[in-house]
């Protein structure tokens, strides 16, 4: 019954006091990943992605904040992480009853958390670990930036998360890196780093013609600022153009 802390990763709601899930509630919630996926199959879909980032439900259970839990699912990080890893076990298990082998499976996660106490770099490290093991098509880690750099948990602290992340996956699983790619020189100098693969989000809202000005070599006509008088030709909902407007730093050009 953790409130989330203004400013923090967990939730836009810092007043509301969550209710704690029965044992019972969290086993019905893993299978809930499961049938999940099972009707993303039945659906025609190529993989999911499990969301264990930006403070959702499987980052509240590996969080040390909102997680302060005394059964099997909760205190230490290894009991932290047990939640995350069924998730995981259950999605997979439910493909291998419904899907082809083509289907696959990927894991977002973000790094860190402001709080304190709040998931460390040190405790992404564990985490991306064992991950690395379950035979996942990839990682995804969610970054506002590819460089960002850890806040705490590890002893070097000058090295960029990604490189900490590529050093312990070692080549086990692909990582997908993200954050502030906005032109097709921040791609190359991202792809210098070893990361196999990179993912654009803001830049394809600012400019939907991203890959293909790239794919032609058009890159010099890549847009890179958000265009304040666009919203229709961009196609972009009015809940989300109004987050845009309203929280300047994260698009460019607001």
């Amino acid at each position: 019954d953790v409130p989330a802390e203004s400013g923090g990763v967990s939730t836009e709601e810092p007043n509301v006091i969550p209710r704690p899930l029965t044992e019972a509630e969290v086993e019905d919630m893993i299978k809930a990943f499961g049938e999940t996926t099972r009707r993303a199959i039945v659906a025609g879909y190529d993989g999911v992605e499990i969301h264990g980032a930006n403070g959702y439900l499987i980052q509240q259970f590996f969080s040390p904040h909102s997680n302060r839990r005394e059964d099997r699912f909760g205190g230490s990080l290894e009991k932290r992480m047990t939640f995350p890893l069924a998730v995981v076990d259950e999605v997979q298990k439910v493909v291998k009853e419904h899907a082809s082998s083509s289907f696959i499976v990927g894991y977002r996660f973000s790094p860190e958390e402001p709080e304190t106490p709040g998931i460390t770099m040190g405790d992404t490290l564990q985490l991306v670990d064992r991950l690395a093991d379950k035979n996942l098509a990839y990682l995804h880690v969610s970054l506002n930036d590819f460089f960002s750099k850890p806040r705490r948990g590890v002893e070097n602290l000058n090295k960029t998360r990604i490189e900490h992340l590529l050093e312990k996956i070692n080549n086990r699983v692909p990582l997908i890196g993200v954050g502030s790619i906005y032109t097709a020189e921040d791609a190359r100098k991202a792809f210098e780093t070893g990361v196999p693969l990179l993912a654009i989000g803001r830049e394809l809202i600012i400019d939907p013609d991203w890959v293909q000005k790239v794919a032609e070599g058009k890159e010099k006509e890549i847009i890179t600022e958000i265009n304040k008088n666009k919203q229709d030709e961009l196609v972009i909902p009015d809940p989300l153009w109004n987050a845009i407007i309203h929280t300047p730093g994260w698009f460019p050009g607001v």
